[in-house]
């Protein structure tokens, strides 16, 4: 499943596959073969990363319905 993360340092937005996703705590997405883990901030509703210096954010609303659901293993 592909979702559209926003690069807040470069202002551009980039395709990732979501790998895993735990609601409220954390959502796993790979961009080409480099895998990013975001955590979920409360706050802003959003799920924050960062690599090689770059910040990457995703809107909670923004997670496809399928992954928005409770996790459990």
């Amino acid at each position: 499943m592909k979702i559209m993360l926003h690069c807040t340092d470069k202002g551009i937005n980039v395709e990732a596959d979501i790998l895993n996703h735990k609601k409220d705590v954390f959502l796993e997405v790979a961009m080409n073969t480099v895998k990013l883990r975001m955590t979920y901030m409360k706050q802003t509703k959003a799920y924050v990363g960062s690599m090689a210096g770059l910040e990457f954010v995703v809107r909670e609303d923004s997670v496809p319905t399928e992954h928005r659901k409770e996790w459990s293993r």
